[in-house]
């Protein structure tokens, strides 16, 4: 007996589990916001999902805010509108509400709506590159060429896409007659973005309105060397210059591995045309 006392006394007591403290709750606001604004869109709609899925009461606006700004990413024009204009309407007062309605109704052909809330946002956060983007296409519609350019400006100094700016500024140049100055903005365009078919169509086109030639470059293979060909014969033909058109076309036949139906459909439309 005494010994069995004895052993007790001498064995410690048992440590009882570590407390854990509870795992870190996320601030999904803030990875939603920069997995929308960095264009990793499949991840920011999964983390939507999941915040959703875990919300509090006070989630209930920014989940709204970054519902809209989704909308708006997948395109969803009109919704996105919606959705922005009734948070505005609701009495917020948030710069991405008045960038991205600003932005749906750019994109749905109503430029001169969309300035005042693109000034706001601007005014209330000027490091905001997708407003004074947005802001400086709405003056390129309205023809207010000093404030696009500075607004292009602007967003040149603040973006990590520099060739998105340089194509709209590019197209900006363009509807102002400035073909040269734009073919020179492009140029700087395909080199940070080589790949891209939108900037390499609209640098051809500059260099046809400014009279000068469209040059291959060394990763061109036949068929998208012919797609150029074509695209700039097409160009020619809106611009008026016949003899240019059917030069372009007429290589772009020839020059690509395989059948080209626009050039040639083109080609012979002229010939048709021809007395």
């Amino acid at each position: 007996m005494i010994w069995a006392l004895l052993l007790a006394a001498a064995t410690p007591p048992a440590e009882a589990p570590p407390v854990m403290p509870p795992a870190p709750q996320l601030d999904y606001a803030r990875l939603v916001d920069e997995a929308i604004d960095g264009g990793r869109i499949i991840q920011a709609d999964a983390m939507l999902t999941q915040w959703r899925a875990q919300s509090q009461a006070g989630d209930v606006q920014p989940i709204e805010i970054a519902t809209a700004r989704m909308a708006l990413e997948k395109r969803r024009n009109e919704e996105a509108l919606a959705r922005f204009s009734a948070l505005g309407q609701g009495g917020l007062d948030d710069c991405r509400v008045d960038e991205g309605r600003g932005i749906a109704l750019l994109r749905l052909g109503r430029s001169p709506e969309a300035v005042d809330p693109l000034r706001h946002a601007v005014g209330a956060c000027a490091d905001r590159w997708r407003a004074w983007n947005a802001l400086a296409v709405a003056y390129d519609e309205t023809q207010s060429w000093a404030l696009s350019a500075a607004a292009y400006e602007r967003a040149f100094q603040l973006t990590n896409k520099p060739a998105q700016i340089l194509n709209n500024y590019g197209l900006s140049l363009l509807k102002q007659g400035q073909a040269a100055k734009a073919a020179v903005i492009f140029d700087r365009a395909r080199e940070l973005m080589p790949d891209d078919a939108r900037i390499i169509a609209n640098g051809d086109t500059a260099y046809v309105m400014a009279g000068q030639e469209i040059r291959r470059r060394p990763i061109d293979t036949a068929d998208e060397w012919a797609r150029r060909l074509n695209n700039a014969g097409q160009v020619a033909m809106r611009v008026g210059d016949l003899p240019l058109a059917q030069a372009y076309l007429s290589r772009a036949v020839t020059e690509a591995d395989s059948f080209v139906p626009e050039a040639a459909a083109a080609l012979a439309t002229m010939d048709a045309a021809k007395p």
